[in-house]
């Protein structure tokens, strides 16, 4: 964790705006989307890798695909640009029969990218910038113009490599008489660099003796299939794991990739164990770091998105009226979005049901987006909560905390905090104001006169619930639903950080 975290801290020495260009070249720095299938957002590019996280139907994708169309790539030595090297909207928002209307008459994707702080006569704008220091920038507008589409001419030279999801298809899966007739002839290999072996197996974790890449050839058909060799045997891409075929394919074309190339990647978790995404994620980082490339990935692995900084994370939401991009969203943010709650990222003790209670409607009120993420147990006493909290951690291996009901019972050093009061729970939300003028209204009802004769503040809603015919457990969420909208955040930030701070 620690080699990582420095790789993070280099990285983010390299991207600081007076480095960047010198270090990343024309690199993405933001988009503004509008009016492509059916998208209007604007992202920010404010880490060199970047994940791009959401639902399915939320726009990753459309992000991804519009920032390979930012570029345009001539080949080493050769005069002219040949759109077979570089990518345009058509070749993913295709317009026919069956779409009509993929990009409305408005549509147009605006980006800016890093230029040379030496550059003479470019126009230039002050983006991203870091106290008095500003990355100098160009902008370009790729727009509609009729039926076409205007401003291509325009865009920077750089190389950009696509791994989308039919990459990832195994060869065998694909049906091609190449892969699979026995007649299919190989012409010539390549063996993987000893850097690009190295990757793929502490990738894997699994050891590799050789990696190749062949060319084959069926009639006049060619194609390239990759060759492994391992545990004494050797074998093509036909006979590896799906998520080891892709893999080392993959790392290949990475590693022999121009310097500050644009890698572009649809969910590369795709039949990878936990493990492998966690390291793979950590590749990520050493690759932008070696070879200077811009990473862009897209993914609904908490795992690979866990590794990023973040300022690396970018969770994509979608609604009927907009699409909205979160900045550094927390892995919190990033389980509860994904799961709709169904996982939790951490279990949080309390005392009791009360307990339980009050902490949901803060959370409602001033964290909602901790609400699916969080899970909360009553366990009894104080005592009880710190022993449900060690139990736990040592023997579950759960992310837990604990909160007791009153602030000089918290320990810090056991991961167990409390609310911000020196009153027992049921003592701060019955006694306030705004809970005793609720009761006097709704049930007329004079909270002083129960105080007065009930010494058990755990009894205060039977007594009410007694007095006015509704149970307990509604008078309890009432009360402190009315005792909340009288308090301010500053009240519960130090706790609910507390709680972010653990998820």
């Amino acid at each position: 964790m620690k080699r990582t975290e420095q790789l993070i801290k280099d990285i983010r020495s390299m991207y600081r705006p007076e480095n960047r260009y010198a270090n990343f070249g024309d690199v993405l720095l933001s988009m503004d989307v509008h009016g492509i299938r059916g998208m209007s957002a604007l992202v920010n590019f404010d880490f060199p890798v970047t994940v791009i996280i959401g639902k399915n139907g939320s726009g990753k994708s459309t992000l991804a695909q519009l920032a390979l169309c930012c570029y345009r790539y001539k080949q080493p030595g050769a005069l002219l640009h040949n759109a077979k090297d570089y990518y345009s909207l058509g070749n993913f928002f295709i317009k026919s029969n069956l779409d009509p209307e993929p990009y409305t008459q408005d549509a147009y994707l605006r980006y800016s990218y890093a230029i040379d702080p030496n550059a003479r006569g470019i126009e230039q704008l002050s983006l991203f910038t870091m106290g008095d220091v500003a990355c100098r920038a160009k902008e370009n507008v790729i727009h509609k113009v009729n039926s076409d589409w205007g401003g291509y001419r325009n865009r920077p030279d750089r190389k950009c490599i696509y791994f989308g999801m039919g990459f990832f298809v195994p060869h065998h899966e694909m049906g091609d008489r190449i892969y699979l007739d026995p007649k299919t002839s190989i012409i010539n290999k390549r063996g993987f660099t000893e850097n690009s072996l190295k990757q793929a197996a502490e990738i894997l974790g699994s050891p590799y003796n050789t990696v190749e890449v062949a060319t084959i050839i069926n009639q006049a058909k060619e194609a390239e299939m990759g060759f492994a060799t391992r545990f004494g045997a050797t074998y093509s891409e036909n006979h590896m794991g799906c998520g080891e075929a892709r893999l080392i394919r993959m790392i290949d074309a990475i590693e022999n990739a121009p310097e500050r190339s644009l890698i572009v990647i649809e969910e590369p978790e795709t039949a990878l164990h936990q493990d492998a995404q966690h390291n793979l994620a950590v590749y990520f980082l050493q690759v932008c770091k070696r070879k200077h490339h811009q990473v862009i990935v897209t993914t609904h692995s908490p795992t690979i998105t866990d590794v990023m900084p973040i300022e690396a994370r970018k969770k994509v939401v979608r609604s009927a009226h907009e699409t909205m991009v979160d900045n550094d969203p927390t892995i919190a943010d990033i389980i509860a979005e994904l799961s709709a709650g169904h996982q939790k990222t951490l279990l949080v003790y309390v005392e009791d049901e009360f307990s339980k209670k009050l902490l949901l409607e803060i959370i409602r009120k001033f964290a909602p987006e901790l609400f699916n993420a969080v899970s909360i147990a009553s366990v009894g006493g104080k005592g009880d909560v710190l022993q449900a909290v060690r139990y736990t951690r040592k023997h579950k291996g759960v992310k837990t905390i604990g909160i007791r009901d009153e602030k000089e019972t918290a320990c810090r050093s056991e991961q167990v905090f409390s609310y911000p009061s020196d009153l027992a729970p049921e003592k701060e939300v019955f006694c306030s104001r705004e809970v005793q003028d609720f009761l006097q209204s709704k049930y007329r009802i004079d909270f002083n006169v129960i105080r007065e004769n009930e010494t058990d503040h755990h009894e205060y809603s039977n007594c009410i619930s007694r007095l006015c015919g509704v149970s307990a457990e509604t008078i309890d969420v009432q009360c402190i639903q009315e005792y909340i909208t009288g308090q301010e955040l500053t009240k519960f930030s130090p706790l609910l950080n507390e709680i972010k701070a653990v998820c």
